[in-house]
C-alpha cells in the first residue's frame, strides 16, 4: 500500500488508519515523509468484492504543522480469502430398475474446472457435470448399476478440485445423502403339486419368488387346459398359492402353467423380465364314450343278433349289470383287446313284436385307465323284434241265417298274412266262396252259404293257423273258431320332446308327449322334471298327445337336463299300464345372469400416470364396449378382451388439473351378454381411485420492495397446495442472495431472508422461481415460471482515492510497500 501526500508530512503511525478485512505493518516513508508505505495482509476466510483503508488526515502534520482534515479513502479492494465448499443431493434416494436421479452439487460460491475425476460413485455412473449458472451448480444424471441391492450408497467429492474465481482451492471432502438402489428384479419358481389330473381331482399350485412381490393376480398367468382360483400370499409376498382345476373333457399329457413375470412387482417397484413355466402336468378329464351296434336289426322267431360296444378308449370292469336290453336278453359281456371293445349275443324275447328297440348303457359303468367313469347312458342302433306269431279272429256276420240267406265271412288277422286258401278252412254245414284279401294280407273275406236241409245251433268255421305265415316267416300255431275274440296285450309307449332344447332367462317351452295309443288320467305327479316347473299337463285329442309349458329355474346352469315319465301312470283304453319310465330329449338351462368385479391397478393417479383396468366376469361375456362404463374424473382406451370374453381390460388416463379422491368406475351389467344370451343385471363399481393432476402454482411476496445499504427483506413464496423438496437452487435472485428458503407448515407457505447485494443501484429487480422444482404431494411438478413482485435496490456508497496495488487478494498473497498502482 502506498499514501502519497501532497507535500511532506510526519508523525504518521498505523492508529491514523481503518484497514477493512484485513492488516498493514508498520507505515514508514524512505523519502522524507512524501511517500508511506506498508504491507497489507488480508483476512483468512473473507470474501468481499468492497474493501477501503481509510485515513484520519488529522494524523498527517506537514512540515509547518499544519494538520490535514477529514478522511481518504484508497481505491476499493477485493478480498476472497474464502475456500468454496459444496452441497450434494441426489434427488431420487430411492432407485429401482430403469430409474435416473438428478445429482446437484451446489457451491458456497462459483468455482471452475470441475470433473467427474472428483467424483467417487457407490453402484453407478454419472453423467459429465456440468453447469448453466457460471459454477456455482453443477449438475450430472445418476444411473445406478444392474442387479444391485444396496441401501446405503453416497456420492464423495474430493473438494480439492473445486477452484473459485480467484482461485481458492477447497478442502477435504463432501459426501452427498444416502440413497438406496435396488435393480434387482424378481425371480419365481412355479410347481404343480399333483402332475396327473383326473376327472374331479384339483392340485395346489405354489409360486415362490426371489424375493416379496405385490399386486399379483391371475392375469398374469397363462393356464393350460384348466382353471386357477385366486391367487394369494400369506406371507407378504415370497410365496403365492392357488388351485389348479383341469378342463373338463380334455386329454394331454404335456401342460404347463406359465408366469408373465413383468407382473411381479417387488418393494421397490422392478418387475420381473420374461416368463417361468410351472413343471409339466398331465390332464385327462375326457370321460369315456360308447357305441353300440345291433348286427342284425330286424329278428324273428329263431334268430339272434352280435352286439358290439366300441368305447372312445380302453375301459375295465364292464358287466351285464350295466346294460338295459328291450325285448330281450345278452349274454355276457367280455373284451378280446384290453377293453376297447365289448361282444354279447341277443336273443330276442318270445312273443313280441316291437319295431323300436335299443340296447342302453349305462356310461357310468365303464372306468377308464385313469379312472374317469362315462356319464349319462348311450343306445344301440334301434332293431326290431318280431317273435309273435300271427293270430286271427273270425266273425260270420249273419248269425242265423233262412233259405236264399248268406252270410259275410270276415277273417282278421293280428298282422299281416301271405298265401292263405280255403284248404286251410274246416266249413260246417255250409261252403265258403274262395277267400281274398283287399289290404295286403290283414284281412281275408269270403261267403258262407249255408248248406241245405240241415238244423244246427253250434257251427263254427275252424282255421289251421299254422296256414298263415306272417311278413317275418313266423307262421300261427293251432286253430282259431269263428267264435269273436278280443286280444290286446301291448301296453302304452310314450315319447317326451322338450321343443326347446336350450333355455336362457325369461324363456320356456313347450312340451308334448305322445303315446302310442290313448290313455287317461295322466298327471303332474308322474313326471320328474329337472332344474324348473311344469304347468299342469293336459290332452285335446283324447288322450294320444298330452302337452304342458316348462318354465326354467332361476340363476341356473346346467347343460344336461331331462324329463322323465313314470309310465305306470299312463293307462290305455282297455286300462294296461305303461312299464318302467321315458325320458325326453336332453335340454340345457343356463339363467345365471353374468356378474362383474372391477380393478383399477393404480389407485392414486397423478400428472402423466396411467392405470390398467380389469373387468372379470363370472362367465365369458360378449359385446362389451365403452358405452356400457361410466368412467369418472378420467377416459378409457376401447375395452378388449384376449380369453373369449371372461377377462376384459383397458386403460384409464385420468382428466388433467383435477383433485379428487374418491372416483369409481361404474359398469352397467346389462350391457354384459354371456354365451347364452343372459344380460347381466344391476351395476357395478370399481375400488376407488384417487386423481391429483392439478399442479401446484406459487407467488412470491418480496416484503421490502425499496432497499438501501444494511437491509434486508422477508421472502414469502405461497403455493396452492403444499410441496415438498424446495432448495435455493430453483430461485433466481436478482442483484442479492437468499438465506436458505424453509416451510414450517408442511410445504404450503415458504420464506426466506433476501440481502441486497453491496454497491448496486437498480429500480427493477425480481426473483424467479422455476416452477419445476416444486413438487405437489401426490409427485406432480409445476410447470413454467413465476416472479415476484418488482423490488429496489440502492446500495452503493460514495468512494475515495486510496489506491492498494492489488486489489484482487486470495489466500496466501499479501499487498508490500514495492506494489505501485
Amino acid at each position: 500500500m502506498t499514501i502519497t501526500f501532497s507535500e511532506k508530512v510526519t508523525g504518521l503511525t498505523n492508529a491514523a488508519l481503518t484497514v477493512a478485512n484485513g492488516s498493514l505493518s508498520a507505515v514508514g516513508s524512505i523519502d522524507g515523509g512524501l511517500t508511506w508505505t506498508a504491507t497489507f495482509t488480508p483476512a483468512s476466510d473473507i470474501t468481499e468484492t468492497a474493501n477501503v483503508i481509510t485515513l484520519d488526515n488529522s494524523a498527517a502534520i506537514d512540515l509547518s504543522g499544519n494538520a490535514g482534515s477529514g478522511t481518504t479513502d484508497s481505491n476499493t479492494y477485493a478480498v476472497d480469502t474464502a475456500r468454496p465448499t459444496a452441497s450434494i443431493v441426489v434427488a431420487d434416494s430411492a432407485l429401482s430398475v430403469g430409474e435416473s436421479s438428478l445429482v446437484t452439487i451446489t457451491f458456497s460460491e462459483k468455482v471452475t474446472g470441475l470433473t467427474n475425476a472428483a467424483l467417487t460413485v457407490a453402484n453407478g455412473s454419472l453423467s459429465a457435470v456440468g453447469s448453466i449458472d457460471g459454477g456455482l451448480t453443477w449438475t450430472a444424471t445418476f444411473t445406478p448399476a444392474s442387479d444391485i441391492t444396496e441401501t446405503a450408497n453416497v456420492i464423495t467429492l474430493d473438494n480439492s478440485a473445486a477452484i473459485d474465481l480467484s482461485g481458492n482451492a477447497g478442502s477435504g471432502t463432501t459426501d452427498s445423502n444416502t440413497y438406496a438402489v435396488d435393480t434387482a428384479r424378481p425371480t419365481a419358481s412355479i410347481v404343480v403339486a399333483d402332475s396327473a389330473l383326473s376327472v374331479g381331482e384339483s392340485s395346489l399350485v405354489t409360486i415362490t419368488f426371489s424375493e416379496k412381490v405385490t399386486g399379483l393376480t391371475n392375469a398374469a398367468l397363462s393356464v393350460a387346459n384348466g382353471s386357477l382360483s385366486a391367487v394369494s400370499t400369506s406371507d407378504g409376498g415370497i410365496t403365492w398359492t392357488a388351485t389348479l382345476t383341469p378342463d373338463a373333457s380334455i386329454t394331454d399329457t404335456s401342460n404347463v402353467i406359465t408366469l408373465d413375470n413383468s407382473a411381479a412387482i417387488d418393494l421397490s417397484g422392478n418387475a420381473g423380465s420374461g416368463s417361468t413355466d410351472s413343471n409339466t402336468y398331465a390332464v385327462d378329464t375326457a370321460r369315456p364314450t360308447a357305441s353300440i351296434v345291433v348286427a342284425d336289426s330286424a329278428l324273428s322267431v329263431g334268430e339272434s343278433s352280435l352286439v358290439t360296444i366300441t368305447f372312445s378308449e380302453k375301459v375295465t370292469g364292464l358287466t351285464n349289470a350295466a346294460l338295459t336290453v328291450a325285448n330281450g336278453s345278452l349274454s355276457a359281456v367280455g373284451s378280446i383287446d384290453g377293453g376297447l371293445t365289448w361282444t354279447a349275443t341277443f336273443t330276442p324275447a318270445s312273443d313280441i313284436t316291437e319295431t323300436a328297440n335299443v340296447i342302453t348303457l349305462d356310461n357310468s359303468a365303464a372306468i377308464d385307465l385313469s379312472g374317469n367313469a362315462g356319464s349319462g347312458t348311450t343306445d344301440s342302433n334301434t332293431y326290431a323284434v318280431d317273435t309273435a306269431r300271427p293270430t286271427a279272429s273270425i266273425v260270420v256276420a249273419d248269425s242265423a241265417l233262412s233259405v236264399g240267406e248268406s252270410s259275410l265271412v270276415t277273417i282278421t288277422f293280428s298282422e299281416k298274412v301271405t298265401g292263405l286258401t280255403n284248404a286251410a278252412l274246416t266249413v260246417a254245414n255250409g261252403s265258403l266262396s274262395a277267400v281274398g284279401s283287399i289290404d295286403g294280407g290283414l284281412t281275408w273275406t269270403a261267403t258262407f252259404t249255408p248248406a241245405s236241409d240241415i238244423t244246427e245251433t253250434a257251427n263254427v268255421i275252424t282255421l289251421d293257423n299254422s296256414a298263415a305265415i306272417d311278413l317275418s316267416g313266423n307262421a300261427g300255431s293251432g286253430s282259431t273258431d269263428s267264435n269273436t275274440y278280443a286280444v290286446d296285450t301291448a301296453r302304452p309307449t310314450a315319447s317326451i320332446v322338450v321343443a326347446d332344447s336350450a333355455l336362457s332367462v325369461g324363456e320356456s317351452s313347450l312340451v308334448t308327449i305322445t303315446f302310442s295309443e290313448a290313455v287317461t288320467g295322466l298327471t303332474n305327479a308322474a313326471l320328474s322334471v329337472a332344474n324348473g316347473s311344469l304347468s299342469a299337463v293336459g290332452s285335446i285329442d283324447g288322450g294320444l298327445t298330452w302337452t304342458a309349458t316348462f318354465t326354467p329355474a332361476s340363476d341356473i346352469t346346467e347343460t344336461a337336463n331331462v324329463i322323465t315319465l313314470d309310465n305306470s301312470a299312463a293307462i290305455d283304453l282297455s286300462g294296461n299300464a305303461g312299464s318302467g319310465s321315458t325320458d325326453s330329449n336332453t335340454y340345457a338351462v343356463d339363467t345365471a345372469r353374468p356378474t362383474a368385479s372391477i380393478v383399477v391397478a393404480d389407485s392414486a393417479l397423478s400428472v402423466g400416470e396411467s392405470s390398467l383396468v380389469t373387468i372379470t366376469f363370472s362367465e365369458a361375456v360378449t359385446g362389451l364396449t365403452n358405452a356400457a362404463l361410466t368412467v369418472a374424473n378420467g377416459s378409457l382406451s376401447a375395452v378388449g378382451s384376449i380369453d373369449g370374453g371372461l377377462t376384459w381390460t383397458a386403460t384409464f388416463t385420468p382428466a388433467s388439473d383435477i383433485t379428487e379422491t374418491a372416483n369409481v368406475i361404474t359398469l352397467d351389467n346389462s350391457a354384459a351378454i354371456d354365451l347364452s344370451g343372459n344380460a347381466g343385471s344391476g351395476t357395478t363399481d370399481s375400488n376407488t381411485y384417487a386423481v391429483d393432476t392439478a399442479r401446484p402454482t406459487a407467488s412470491i411476496v418480496v416484503a421490502d420492495s425499496a432497499l438501501s445499504v444494511g437491509e434486508s427483506s422477508l421472502v414469502t413464496i405461497t403455493f396452492s397446495e403444499k410441496v415438498t423438496g424446495l432448495t435455493n437452487a430453483a430461485l433466481t435472485v436478482a442483484n442479492g442472495s437468499l438465506s436458505a428458503v424453509g416451510s414450517i407448515d408442511g410445504g404450503l407457505t415458504w420464506t426466506a431472508t433476501f440481502t441486497p447485494a453491496s454497491d448496486i443501484t437498480e429500480t427493477a429487480n425480481v426473483i424467479t422461481l422455476d416452477n419445476s422444482a416444486a413438487i405437489d404431494l401426490s409427485g406432480n411438478a409445476g410447470s413454467g415460471t413465476t416472479d415476484s413482485n418488482t423490488y429496489a435496490v440502492d446500495t452503493a456508497r460514495p468512494t475515495a482515492s486510496i489506491v492498494v496495488a492489488d486489489s484482487a487478494l486470495s489466500v496466501g498473497e499479501k499487498l508490500t510497500g514495492d506494489d505501485h498502482l
